[in-house]
C-alpha cells in the first residue's frame, strides 16, 4: 500500500480511508507555532481538555490503529512493519482483554472501521485485485459492501441499526459520500463539493463526515436532509469522524501551523491536546457512552482515552 505524504490529502479521487492512514505514517515537518493572537482567538472559542490514555498495541505490531469502540470491545487494524507492501495492514476486533484477527477472504490489505453493541463489524479491504471494497462480519459471517456501479467503496461507520455509511470512487475518479440501509445504497454529495466522504451516523440518522473545494477540507453535518458546515475555529481543515446519539461530534482538524488535533463539538466546543504529542486525532465517538478513540503519530501506537 503506498502512501503519500499530509499535503497531498485534498487531491481529488483518493480514497478516504488512504487520506487518514496518512496522517499518522507520514513523519510530517516540524509544526508551526501560532501567532499569540490566532492562539487566543482559537482558545477563546475551544477550550482545552486533557485526557488520560490507555494503549490499545496488538501484540508484537509495529503500529496499530483502532477506529472504533465502546469502553470494552474496540475494532482497528495494525501492521508488523508499517508501512510496507510485505506487512500489509490487517483487521482485528479486542474483546474481552483478547485480540482476535479478523481474516477477510480473499484480502491483501484488510481495516475494520465500526462496531455496534449487537457485534456487528464493517470495514474496508482491497481484493486480489487491488480493489477496494467494504465488508461486514456478523458472527464470522463476511458479506461485501459495495455501492452499485462504483469502482470502490468504502465502509467507514455504522449505527445500531445496521446503517452503514461512506465512499465511493465512481467511473470519472470522483469521490462520493454514501449511506446504506437494508442494503439500500443512497448517494451523499455535499452541494458544490469535489468530493464527499460520509464517515458516522447515529441512531436517528444524523450523518457526519466531509467535503473538499477549492478551498480546502470541510466538515459537514446532515441532518433531516439538510447540510451544516463544520469548520474548527481558524482551521483550514476539518474532519468530523463520528456522531453519538445525543448529537455530540468527533473529529480531527489541522490548525494554521499545521499541527493536527482532536476536537468534540457538541454543546461545547472542545480542542483535545495529548500531552507531549506534535498531533493527534480523535477519530470515533462512542454512541454506548463517553469513551473517545484517538489515533497519533509518533509512536504509531493507538491509545484510547478515558475520562
Amino acid at each position: 500500500m503506498t502512501t503519500a505524504g499530509p499535503e497531498s490529502t485534498d487531491r481529488p479521487g483518493r480514497t478516504f480511508l488512504q487520506r487518514v492512514l496518512d496522517l499518522r505514517t507520514t513523519p510530517s515537518p516540524e509544526p508551526m507555532a501560532l501567532t499569540a493572537q490566532e492562539d487566543a482567538l482559537a482558545q477563546g472559542l475551544a477550550v482545552a481538555k486533557v485526557y488520560g490514555f490507555v494503549s490499545i498495541d496488538y501484540p508484537g505490531a509495529a503500529g496499530s490503529w483502532v477506529f472504533d469502540g465502546d469502553g470494552n470491545d474496540a475494532v482497528g487494524g495494525f501492521g508488523f512493519d508499517t508501512p510496507s507492501p510485505a506487512s500489509p495492514f490487517t483487521a482485528f476486533s479486542f474483546t474481552a482483554g483478547a485480540y482476535q484477527t479478523l481474516a477477510v477472504p480473499n484480502s491483501t490489505f484488510s481495516m475494520a472501521m465500526g462496531l455496534t453493541g449487537l457485534g456487528l463489524i464493517i470495514g474496508v479491504y482491497d481484493d486480489l485485485t487491488s480493489v477496494r471494497r467494504g465488508f461486514t462480519n456478523d458472527a464470522g459471517n463476511f458479506s461485501d459492501v459495495q455501492f452499485p456501479g462504483a469502482i470502490s467503496t468504502e465502509a467507514i461507520g455504522v449505527n445500531e441499526a445496521g446503517q452503514i455509511v461512506g465512499d465511493y470512487l465512481d467511473a470519472g475518479n470522483a469521490v462520493h459520500g454514501y449511506v446504506s440501509s437494508g442494503g439500500v445504497f443512497t448517494a451523499i454529495d455535499f452541494p458544490g463539493a469535489t468530493s464527499t466522504v460520509a464517515a458516522g451516523i447515529n441512531a436517528t440518522g444524523e450523518i457526519v463526515g466531509s467535503w473538499s473545494n477549492a478551498s480546502g477540507t470541510h466538515g459537514f453535518l446532515l441532518r433531516s436532509g439538510a447540510f451544516s458546515i463544520i469548520d474548527f475555529p481558524l482551521a483550514p481543515s476539518t474532519t468530523p469522524f463520528g456522531i453519538n446519539d445525543t448529537g455530540e461530534i468527533a473529529g480531527y482538524y489541522t490548525d494554521a501551523g499545521g499541527n493536527i488535533d482532536g476536537y468534540l463539538f457538541g454543546r461545547s466546543l472542545q480542542h483535545s491536546r495529548h500531552s507531549g504529542r506534535s498531533a493527534h486525532l480523535l477519530d470515533s465517538h462512542s454512541e454506548r457512552g463517553t469513551d473517545y478513540r484517538c489515533m497519533h503519530r509518533c509512536t504509531e501506537r493507538v491509545s484510547r482515552p478515558y475520562r
